[in-house]
């Protein structure tokens, strides 16, 4: 069985945040992680995940401090992308040792409801059907009711 995380870093530029990230991996052993709104990119980002230690990834750079997503893993599994937006990341699955195959949608929503509406629509669109397992996971910027809600506009 894959073991998977979906973090909401809301910024990892924190120097205590590769810390907790690497105990993280160490004590749950996943092999793959999905990292969002990491807040940052390009060679920032490059940096981050050679020390992650992981040995492969890939990412949906973020927009200035908004978005991002980034889904590293081991090489107990391989990720096949499928589909990329701004607001995910759709790949195949593939458990090397069990050589088992789901499908997993990595989400960073944006807090835009009218984008968030058309992430939906994606979303039903990427669905693999009832013979094949679906993981989708991450950050749907919504709540189900009010009193979910903390800060914010």
């Amino acid at each position: 069985m894959v073991k998977s995380i979906f973090w909401n870093a809301q910024g990892v530029l924190d120097s205590e945040f590769l810390r907790y990230f690497r105990l993280m991996v160490k004590v749950q052993k996943p092999d793959i992680v999905a990292v969002v709104e990491p807040r940052i990119s390009g060679v920032k980002a490059d940096r981050f995940i050679r020390l992650s230690g992981f040995d492969f990834s890939y990412r949906v750079e973020a927009n200035g401090f908004s978005g991002g997503i980034w889904v590293l893993w081991k090489p107990t599994v391989r990720f096949d992308v499928l589909a990329v937006s701004s607001q995910f990341i759709h790949g195949w699955v593939f458990d090397v040792l069990e050589r088992k195959t789901v499908a997993m949608t990595f989400v960073y929503a944006s807090p835009n409801s009218g984008k968030r509406a058309l992430l939906w629509n994606y979303l039903r669109a990427l669905d693999p059907g009832s013979n094949i397992g679906w993981v989708l996971g991450g950050d749907f910027n919504a709540i189900a009711c009010t009193s979910e809600r903390r800060g914010g506009s």
